[in-house]
């Protein structure tokens, strides 16, 4: 009896365990994380001046719209959209290498000032800073990134004064600068794939490349992954990183073309893309998952339409799923809206009310 008894209990863990074994429990899996779903209807808002949006961020009382380059060159690469009501301020940025011009609006930083912006422009290396109530197109004050940071493709300002950013080719996720260029810390080293021992340091950038984002605040900074469902956050202050990966587990595809210092990395344009954009709040990171491929957007016109909604210590708090689709996402707790740039013929600001429940 008691052989029969110790038999079925062991049978039962080993049932139990198999189950697990087999079915990782992971932050993404709604049916057993009791995390709540949510499912938002957005409203468009159409502003006539915005012509091929690319980019959506904020500062304090507006939003922040950023062109694409390819605009005509006499209008605007910046509109400055303030949020409540939802309306035309100001725009800026006049296309050029002068003074005062930028040749695209690729990084927006809010800076360290209530009254100005950054505007980084990744193809002449240049930072400009914008005054956020004055009526002029032009910057009001520029730095160019000097030699040693020409292969940082993505940088913000620190409370401290420096520079921090993602470069091309290091051998950490993180590099900071001061002033002058010189490298002053790295924080995080790649992690060699054991599936792919021949990816370098370049190669290993551009596998895990996507948006790196702060918040006004600027003690944190998230890198939210383009090609793989990941999301790191670092806390600047005590210089560490939180990872989570999901909701896919299983690492994209990739073919690598040339070879040694002249090689690049190749990623199909069936491969599903993982997260688009990133909003980082005072407490939570609302990430902005596409799923789609590159050929699935061409032929739909549908981008992204889920939000992850995630603590800054990596936690699961909720999902939520758009009816409109969008490719860029701002988040303003204050006023619990959120806002993104939709993929249709005639783009516009989706803008959307978060449940109470989240607020």
């Amino acid at each position: 009896m008691k052989r029969s008894l110790t038999f079925l209990l062991l049978t039962l863990i080993l049932s139990i365990w198999g189950c697990t074994n087999n079915e990782p429990y992971t932050n993404f899996d709604f049916e057993r994380n009791g995390k709540p779903i949510f499912q938002l209807k957005g409203e468009k808002v159409y502003f006539p001046e915005i012509l091929n949006p690319r980019k959506i961020d904020q500062k304090g009382e507006f939003l922040i719209i950023q062109e694409s380059y390819r605009i005509s060159s006499d209008k605007p690469l910046i509109h400055i959209i303030r949020k409540n009501p939802l309306s035309l301020y100001s725009s800026k940025g006049i296309i050029g290498e002068g003074p005062g011009k930028i040749s695209d609006s690729d990084i927006f930083d809010p800076g360290l000032s209530d009254s100005t912006f950054w505007i980084n422009a990744v193809m002449s290396k240049k930072m400009s800073q914008f005054n956020l109530f004055d009526t002029s197109r032009l910057s009001i004050r520029e730095f160019r990134q000097p030699e040693n940071m020409v292969l940082a493709y993505t940088i913000y300002l620190t409370n401290n004064g420096t520079f921090l950013g993602l470069m091309a080719d290091s051998p950490n996720k993180l590099t900071e600068f001061d002033f002058d260029g010189n490298r002053l810390a790295g924080y995080g080293e790649w992690q060699q794939i054991p599936e792919r021992p021949e990816m370098d340091n370049f190669l290993l950038s551009t596998y895990n490349k996507g948006k790196l984002k702060s918040n006004s605040a600027k003690k944190v900074f998230v890198k939210a992954s383009l090609y793989r469902d990941r999301i790191e956050v670092f806390d600047y202050e005590t210089k560490s990183f939180t990872i989570v990966d999901g909701p896919r587990l299983e690492l994209p595809p990739a073919i690598i073309s040339g070879s040694a210092s002249n090689s690049t990395l190749v990623i199909s344009m069936d491969q599903k893309y993982g997260y688009k954009d990133i909003s980082v709040g005072e407490n939570l990171i609302y990430a902005l998952y596409s799923g789609q491929s590159q050929q699935e957007i061409q032929l739909t016109g549908k981008d992204s339409e889920t939000v992850y909604i995630i603590s800054q210590k990596g936690e699961m708090v909720a999902k939520i799923e758009l009816d409109i689709s969008i490719r860029g996402i701002a988040v303003d707790e204050a006023l619990g809206k959120i806002y993104g740039l939709t993929t249709d013929e005639d783009p516009g600001i989706a803008v959307f009310d978060i449940p109470e429940e989240l607020l």
